[in-house]
């Protein structure tokens, strides 16, 4: 397919997305399954392209509002369907470093104003200069994020602000977590480059593999045959932070469809008990189908509307609390998220979440161990939580999870563990581990 025909596709798709509140993925999907006659290279060019637009958002809005602030005549380039024209060219002369638009094209939507002109002028100006006196609005809009989350990582991080930003603005590989139930992570690695699929081992998860390269899974044997679950390299070291053992129970207190029930049972040799609860029959379904092919036979699924707490009262050895939150920490594998996360959503997700680690606090044996854990970067939803629940819960104390995870370039903190994506290359997580004393 030529550039012109690719480019009208880009905008059709990023047009598409940016005028609903969905997540991109599914509508990008919806979108490819109805052109059909798109190949391999045209789609790969399509959503690199508007993922990428989606990532810089603010960022090229912002400065093609500049341009026609400061050139009356312009405004055009904002109307309605015809807007994303502009944004794409200010992508692409800002991120991608190009500018190989025809003309001719340019010259359909906008015959009235000079591509030079404005290719000139966006390429004077990308550096922000008109926002130098703004230091939180320009560092959002060159990371293209809410100025409220520029300040609150700043009061966080301060100076290494600015690396967060921009590996949340990356586009990571895919993570893999080997099945080591069933083969080892060479045999595996083997496996899937006879496949086609080649890939590196982790430095962070001893059961992890990474590709630079999207695959799709279920066109893979070994993941068909269980050999293998996507799990990014933050979420394998959550399992490994609470560390269960072998004939030890185990209650995975908001467990979705279930990726560290099945690492934990794997961490304890499919032998023990772990109870499963979440919310979402659907999700608890999936974890069975999934514990079925990963050949784990220790996983017990249970909805949370049936549970009597007193079944579970002072039984488990492990309580992992992976509670709902904001998923701030991975916004670099679903950018849109930006946009969806807001001051009032993480105050909702806060006084959730008090009362979720309170409720599942009750079935900790005496001498067990409270995981508490978020995929969220905010304090509001990890340090904030776990010191309101411990002024509380005088029979719990923090425990330090040990210096070796402090050197896989962890932040240690009061001994919770927060990783953060520019330090150790996964996505955001908080993790705070307490002992039942």
């Amino acid at each position: 397919m030529n550039t012109s025909s690719l480019v009208g596709h880009v905008l059709q798709l990023f047009e598409h997305i940016d005028g609903q509140n969905q997540p991109a993925d599914r509508l990008a999907g919806d979108f490819f399954r109805q052109k059909k006659y798109l190949g391999s290279h045209d789609r790969r060019f399509i959503s690199d392209a508007v993922y990428g637009m989606i990532r810089h958002r603010r960022l090229i809005k912002t400065l093609v509002k500049q341009f026609v602030a400061d050139n009356p005549g312009t405004t055009e380039l904002e109307g309605p369907h015809i807007r994303h024209l502009p944004m794409y060219v200010v992508y692409l002369l800002t991120i991608e470093n190009k500018s190989n638009l025809s003309p001719a094209f340019w010259k359909i939507y906008f015959p009235k104003i000079d591509l030079e002109q404005f290719t000139g002028w966006i390429t004077n100006h990308k550096n922000l200069d008109f926002l130098a006196s703004e230091p939180i609005a320009q560092l959002g809009v060159k990371y293209s994020f809410p100025d409220w989350m520029v300040s609150e990582w700043q009061e966080q991080i301060g100076g290494e602000t600015e690396n967060l930003l921009q590996a949340l603005n990356s586009n990571p590989g895919v993570s893999l977590r080997v099945n080591l139930l069933k083969t080892t992570r060479e045999d595996c690695q083997s496996r899937l480059l006879k496949e086609g699929i080649e890939t590196e081992l982790s430095n962070i998860s001893p059961a992890g593999l990474i590709s630079r390269k999207r695959f799709h899974n279920l066109s893979s044997s070994s993941f068909l045959d269980g050999w293998y679950e996507i799990q990014d390299e933050g979420s394998q070291l959550v399992s490994r932070i609470a560390d269960p053992h072998p004939g030890e129970i185990v209650i995975d207190a908001c467990a979705g469809a279930g990726g560290k029930s099945l690492h934990m049972a794997q961490l304890m040799k499919n032998d023990g008990e772990i109870i499963a609860i979440d919310v979402d029959k659907y999700r608890l379904t999936e974890l069975e189908k999934r514990a079925k092919r990963a050949g784990v036979s220790i996983i017990k699924t249970r909805l949370n509307k049936d549970l009597r707490a007193e079944e579970f009262y002072h039984k488990a050895d492990l309580v992992l609390v992976d509670a709902p939150c904001s998923g701030a920490g991975t916004i670099r594998r679903s950018p849109w998220m930006k946009w969806g996360i807001t001051e009032p959503l993480v105050e909702q997700y806060a006084e959730k979440q008090k009362n979720i680690l309170s409720f599942n606090s009750q079935f900790v044996k005496p001498g067990g161990k409270l995981v508490y854990a978020t995929c969220s970067l905010f304090r509001k939803e990890n340090d904030e939580i776990v010191n309101h629940f411990l002024n509380s819960s005088t029979d719990f104390q923090l425990v330090h999870p040990g210096e070796d995870f402090a050197k896989l370039g962890l932040s240690l903190n009061n001994s919770t563990i927060t990783m953060y994506p520019h330090c150790s290359n996964t996505d955001g997580f908080f993790v705070a581990v307490m002992k039942r004393v």
